[in-house]
């Protein structure tokens, strides 16, 4: 059995409680909850009213909507259009507002489709608090961080990120890997936005578990906010490292001096794509490896609530991307433009977990695996 044969049985093994069926059913239920909150947003002050056409410009200035937010409701915007509940001729027009009962009945239908994708109870909260402040949201009046880590509680955040269905099994295959690749001498690892640790905790106890705990793992982030919560997270593990890394800014690293980078959920928020990998590839040794989560389709209840987290600093417009996402307001690359960027930067792709098809490919994230 190859080592990717290997990963994949072992992610399945960690979901063997779950049912798998309808996920699609599941995770349109959260998408269609996020689409009738977007539509009662843009209702608000009569920012989209029937009858009444207007511009985007038009409808963020009765919005209120801050010049680092207006990507996301241009997202809105383009998305309402697609899924049919706008008419865009150059300006929008023909809103079709949710209403009270339609709206009611979806959040009500919500909490079931939650618990069937494995997230925790806090997620609903979550979910349910972001869609009702969009407006406040999208104004600076209310911040997502003060919902998502309510009194510096990280329960959310661990919902989000590891506690669920698909975090579970690409938090084990990943695991799986790094542990086969410390094996076969890739010693130096390096964690870029690591985040609340939720890829790190199954890839240490893994290491540890496989006598691999004389590792030298740096656990890094863009920012300290995540940094101390992680130093005392692992404070028994102390071969772990932690510092600061910023994939958009050139490494303070040496070139060649890592083995092995781990990158769960961040590499989207690259500025430019190719710059990115051209960095990471200068610090992998060769034949170091690059072992990636990342999400690669935008889910639209991520549209209400986390992307807020990908805008720019308060006071500042967002900085668009300079690749091929320039323009776009799109963040997250799919499956083959991943495989795509990553081959044109001169590392080798390993086969990408799940498959095509499945029960998992409806939640459309994915472990990708490359060598230099």
């Amino acid at each position: 059995m190859t080592s990717f044969e290997t990963a994949a049985d072992a992610g399945m093994e960690a979901l063997r409680e779950h049912d798998l069926t309808d996920l699609a059913a599941h995770m349109r239920r959260l998408d269609e909850t996020a689409l009738l909150g977007i539509t009662r947003a843009l209702s608000v002050d009569h920012a989209l009213a029937a009858g009444e056409p207007r511009s985007a410009q038009e409808v963020m200035r009765a919005l209120g909507v801050v010049p680092r937010h207006r990507w996301i409701v241009r997202r809105w915007l383009r998305v309402l259009v697609e899924e049919g509940r706008l008419t865009e001729d150059g300006r929008y027009r023909d809103l079709v507002v949710a209403g009270d009962d339609e709206f009611a009945a979806s959040r009500a239908a919500l909490d079931d489709a939650r618990r069937a994708l494995g997230y925790p109870q806090e997620l609903t909260g979550f979910f349910l608090e972001s869609i009702d402040c969009l407006p406040l949201l999208v104004r600076d009046e209310v911040s997502v961080q003060s919902i998502m880590f309510p009194d510096g509680d990280f329960a959310t955040a661990l919902g989000t990120y590891s506690h669920n269905i698909i975090s579970a099994y690409t938090n084990r295959i990943a695991a799986v890997l790094v542990r086969q690749l410390a094996q076969a001498g890739s010693r130096r690892v390096l964690e870029v936005g690591a985040g609340i640790g939720g890829t790190t905790a199954g890839v240490v106890d893994e290491l540890e578990r496989a006598g691999l705990s004389g590792v030298d793992y740096e656990f890094t982030d863009l920012s300290r906010f995540f940094l101390v919560p992680a130093a005392e997270r692992f404070a028994d593990r102390p071969w772990l490292r932690f510092g600061l890394f910023d994939i958009n800014a050139e490494p303070d690293r040496p070139e060649r001096s890592v083995d092995l980078v781990i990158a769960a959920n961040v590499l989207h928020n690259a500025h430019d794509v190719d710059v990115m990998l051209a960095r990471l590839r200068g610090l992998l040794a060769p034949g170091g490896h690059l072992v990636m989560i990342e999400s690669c389709r935008e889910h639209y209840q991520v549209m209400t609530s986390m992307q807020f987290l990908m805008s720019g600093r308060a006071g500042e417009p967002r900085q668009d991307f300079t690749d091929f996402r320039a323009g776009t307001d799109r963040i997250f690359l799919t499956e083959h433009e991943w495989v795509e960027r990553l081959t044109a930067g001169g590392f080798h792709v390993g086969p990408v977990l799940p498959g095509a098809c499945g029960p998992l490919t409806p939640l459309a994230q994915h472990v990708f695996t490359a060598r230099v």
